[in-house]
């Protein structure tokens, strides 16, 4: 596989008004935001300020809006790889899969695959790939 480098870290939060909340809490500012469909998530990316940026993921509909009960929470850490194809198929060489059979546009300038918590412990990871 190739080498992998923390992008963010992603938390479900069930509105915005928890998501604006959230952000002043941790002092966070935001960057851009996007919509996935495959996801029904509007996902709101902020500044790194010399870490790793916050990825807040508010879904509208889909197996999202049941994470951890409806709560929210730590979602996934995303790290970015030069090649999705590549990774998946590292991964493939171990036994593991990525949830999805095929990549997805992600919210920003970017293409993104997950591994399953299964895999993890109960963490999910998300790889993207720069476009």
């Amino acid at each position: 596989m190739t080498d992998a480098v923390l992008h963010h870290v992603g938390i479900v939060v069930p509105d915005e008004a928890e998501m604006a909340e959230m952000m002043t809490t941790l002092g966070l500012v935001e960057d851009y935001r996007g919509y996935v469909p495959e996801f029904h998530a509007l996902c709101v990316f902020t500044q790194g300020n010399g870490a790793s940026p916050v990825e807040f993921v508010v879904p509208d509909g889909g197996p999202l809006l049941k994470f951890n009960k409806g709560m929210g929470g730590l979602h996934h850490l995303a790290y970015l790889t030069d090649s999705l194809d590549a990774t998946a198929a590292a991964l493939a060489a171990k036994g593991m899969k990525l949830l999805e059979d095929h990549h997805v546009k992600g919210a920003g300038p970017f293409r993104c695959n997950f591994l399953s918590p299964i895999y993890t412990r109960g963490l999910t990871i998300e790889y993207i790939e720069l476009l």
